[in-house]
């Protein structure tokens, strides 16, 4: 079976159901491809929720949020089931054709052009037959199975940052809130506090901060884990990583009920997400590298998608047991990311949208959260679908902010 589209963008998460909405509101057919049940990617699938570095942001973030907020003043569901219900809306408001349950498992290409993109479905294999093709997977697959080169890592060592799996709880009251990092409160007390519990109760953890934060009505965010030395795109290291995760979590929540029965006897498990949280996969090579020196100066483009001013936030490479994260010293100013890095160099019709852009190990640390990869997504949608519209290569296409 075999289909045609406009504009074929593989992964629904932050940036690609962005760029999924851009390019159909210009027009063409665009088809996004989702290997999961739902669109959000790490906000709605991965139980994250929030968007970091989202301040000041127009377009379409701004469009989704705004929905976001008022519906959550409604009350009438969690922030993961309003972001999914809404970005649902808006992709079938805008047109696009979505497919759930459904992923790339091939690539055909011809010099620098993909010629086909074969996604296999609860129907059998399609093969899409598109103008221009999104990579939004996070990991950069579409790019790699094309050929492209990347870098993953480390430079010094090729260590990446740990994959985390958070947890939703219930069942605390008012005798644990001084385990509860609220957020108007000191950011290290409560963390802490709750780290001399479960050093009290026997109970190790992953991750170097642990924390308890309030979601809504009586439901609670967990943190507690980190998966250290293992890659996000190994199909065996990533499902021992989830396992592993989620067997943590249900001991440090056994523990703590039954440990600290006092605070925490009625704590119980609501949730833990569909997919662990990868944070760093390929970083695929493109026409401009986003740099630690960029970061550094400040340093602006004249194609800029949108500018990042969120911090160069690296999580421990190994179980040091130390604070969970660092800048490495890297002092940042706001930088732009210009639509340069979100072109592969070695395929012509193929735009990149997520963490899976170029850029270098600090700069990606910087960038790579939902508040800066929503915009990169818009940027991939509309230009491709200029491409398409003006029947030119994407890289030809002259991109205005």
């Amino acid at each position: 079976m075999w289909r045609n589209s406009d504009v074929l963008v593989i992964g629904g998460g932050v940036s690609g159901t962005m760029a999924a909405i851009a390019a159909a509101r210009k027009g063409v057919k665009v088809t996004l491809v989702e290997r999961g049940g739902c669109l959000g990617g790490t906000w709605t699938a991965g139980l994250v929720g929030m968007t970091l570095d989202s301040g000041d942001k127009e377009g379409l973030l701004k469009e989704f949020l705004t929905i976001v907020y008022h519906e959550k003043e409604q009350g009438t569901a969690t922030i993961f089931e309003i972001q999914k219900y809404v970005l649902e809306k808006l992709c079938t408001e805008s047109g696009v054709e979505m497919m759930f349950h459904s992923q790339v498992c091939d690539v055909k290409t011809d010099g620098h052009q993909i010629k086909e993109v074969r996604v296999i479905t609860k129907s059998g294999h399609i093969d899409f037959h598109a103008k221009v093709i999104i990579d939004a997977t996070g990991d950069g697959d579409v790019a790699a199975m094309s050929g492209c080169s990347y870098d993953y890592g480390r430079p010094s060592d090729g260590k990446a940052q740990p994959m985390s799996m958070i947890a939703l709880v219930s069942g605390l009251d008012e005798r644990a809130n001084t385990y509860i990092s609220f957020p108007d409160n000191p950011f290290w007390d409560a963390r802490n506090r709750l780290k001399g519990v479960l050093d009290a109760v026997g109970a190790p953890y992953s991750i170097g901060c642990p924390s308890i934060q309030p979601l809504c009505g009586e439901i609670y965010i967990l943190s507690a884990n980190q998966e250290y030395g293992k890659r996000g795109c190994n199909v065996n290291e990533l499902t021992e990583a989830t396992m592993n995760a989620r067997r943590e979590i249900y001991r440090l929540v056994g523990a703590l009920r039954n440990g600290a029965p006092d605070v925490f006897g009625n704590l119980m498990l609501v949730s833990t997400p569909e997919c662990i949280g990868v944070r760093e996969g390929r970083r695929i090579h493109g026409r401009y590298t986003i740099t630690v020196e960029d970061m550094i100066v400040g340093r602006r483009h004249e194609d800029a998608v949108c500018l990042v001013r969120y911090w160069v936030d690296i999580h421990s490479l190994e179980n040091d047991g130390g604070k969970g994260f660092t800048d490495d010293g890297i002092k940042m100013q706001p930088y732009d990311i210009p639509f340069r890095a979100l072109l592969p160099k070695d395929i012509d019709n193929l735009v990149l949208a997520g963490r899976c852009i170029s850029g270098d190990f600090y700069a990606h640390a910087s960038y790579r959260v939902a508040g800066n990869m929503a915009p990169v997504g818009e940027a991939a949608g509309t230009m491709a679908a200029e491409a398409v519209m003006k029947g030119k290569k994407i890289c030809e296409v002259e991109y205005q902010r």
